[in-house]
């Protein structure tokens, strides 16, 4: 555990400087090294609060090394607080480092007292910083959690979603799977006065009428066997708030004709009473078939149709919006640090041209799939950049990658990543499953599967 780290490359005084604050700064943990390879390993490692740099931390390279080094440990957190102590002091190299995104300036000598002041001021705010960042990403669903892009069909998205959440009216999201509709509905409601209240995703259940009735509209006391109390359902459930019919097309007809009732009359009648309930929500749905399709077979009852489509949202498939894979790429790398599952800041550009011109039939989903299993790839290597040989379809396990589906393509991934672990490991698949967190049955299952080229 190290809550702060000292990077000098003289290490008589970095061990001088560690016994002077340590005692000052407890219960504050103090770890050092003299190397950027050192300083890098320790900081993924333990991602420390604070960071007390040398700006000329390589002889050769002078302050440009501490100013490198800056940018790659904010990158890699940014809720780390920097403070540079150098004895390359000036103006201008302090006003660079602060605007590099150091927290404080100090020159050599340094007094240990007020360093350590500053030392333990960093570290409060930091920890502020990491609390607010968890309290934020335990409201998230998911690692793409806004809109991201800056294409023109993503920005009118965005400008659209601002308008629909101030209306009441009912919405229609149409989009292939994968394309983000369940973001989009979310993103509705919390822009909506309804956002304090409750946000209810409801999905066709295909276990049968009566089953799906009950766990939508409730049922009261003694509506059938084993009805030994009354039950509310999803739709009361999202009272006040909003509720989210996905697939909506996949609803029974049965269904379909009391969702009539709730969307034009905002009530509920629970199995098994001949009274209605009041339900005052707001009303999203969605559907990946085509809109035609599903009115010209029958899917979508048409009356139903017109009472959701006030507000009709048209996704776009990624394939109409690849200028935004470099972007969705980093929102990906981005939720993986936060999670700290991957240490991996970029993606090359010889990767990021071949992700651009595929078709991605999974849309988003299949990226995210494809950028978290190469970042896995790349973590394990040891690197911070994804490269071609993190990309199977790159490094020649898969010449024609649209010759495989998208599933053998992840599987393709997994194994990757199960043999990389076993050449580092010896051949050990005690130690690979290890060392990738699986079990050893799961380890031996990926390998006994198939490849790409067999």
């Amino acid at each position: 555990m190290c809550d702060v780290l000292l990077i000098d490359d003289d290490s008589e005084l970095l061990q001088s400087l560690a016994r002077a604050l340590s005692p000052r700064i407890a219960p504050l943990k103090v770890a050092g090294t003299s190397s950027v390879v050192g300083a890098l390993e320790l900081f993924r490692l333990h991602t420390p609060r604070v960071v007390v740099v040398d700006l000329c931390i390589d002889e050769r390279e002078g302050t440009e090394s501490g100013f490198r080094l800056i940018s790659q440990i904010l990158s890699l957190d940014s809720t780390s607080r920097v403070i540079v102590v150098t004895g390359h002091g000036s103006l201008s190299c302090g006003v660079r480092a602060l605007q590099l995104g150091a927290a404080s300036f100090l020159e050599k000598p340094t007094d240990p007292e007020r360093l350590s002041a500053v030392v333990i001021d960093a570290a409060a705010h930091a920890q502020l910083r990491r609390e607010f960042d968890s309290v934020r990403s335990e409201q998230q669903s998911s690692t793409l959690t806004q809109l991201v892009g800056r294409s023109d069909t993503v920005k009118s998205l965005r400008d659209r979603i601002s308008f629909v959440a101030t209306t009441p009216n009912p919405v229609l999201i149409l989009g292939e799977t994968g394309t983000g509709k369940g973001l989009c509905a979310r993103l509705i409601h919390e822009c909506s006065p309804r956002s304090s209240r409750n946000f209810v995703h409801v999905q066709p259940n295909f276990g049968g009428g009566d089953l799906a009735q009950n766990e939508l509209f409730g049922h009261i006391k003694g509506a059938f066997t084993g009805a030994v109390e009354s039950r509310g359902g999803l739709a009361l459930g999202a009272h006040q708030g909003t509720l989210f019919l996905d697939e909506l097309d996949e609803f029974s007809h049965e269904i379909q004709v009391r969702l009539l009732d709730l969307v034009q009359e905002q009530r509920v009648r629970p199995v098994g009473s001949d009274s209605f309930k009041k339900v005052d929500c707001r009303f999203i749905a969605a559907m990946n078939r085509p809109l035609d399709e599903a009115l010209a077979g029958g899917k979508l009852r048409r009356d139903l149709y017109h009472r959701v489509a006030h507000n009709v949202l048209h996704l776009p498939p990624l394939r109409e919006r690849s200028e935004d894979i470099p972007e969705l790429c980093d929102a990906i790398l981005t939720s993986m640090r936060v999670r700290k599952v991957a240490w991996v800041i970029d993606v090359d550009n010889e990767v990021l041209g071949y992700l651009r011109a595929q078709r991605w039939p999974g849309n988003i989903r299949e990226l995210q799939a494809v950028v978290e299993n190469a970042a896995y790839h790349a973590h394990y290597r040891g690197r911070v950049v994804i490269s071609r040989d993190d990309v199977p379809a790159l490094s020649g396990v898969v010449t024609d990658p649209m010759k495989s589906s998208f599933h053998e393509r992840v599987e393709q991934f997994k194994r990757d990543l199960v043999e990389e672990a076993l050449e580092r490991c010896d051949g050990s698949q005690v130690r690979a499953a290890r060392m990738l967190g699986l079990d050893r049955g799961t380890l031996r299952r990926i390998l006994s599967r198939p490849t790409l080229s067999q």
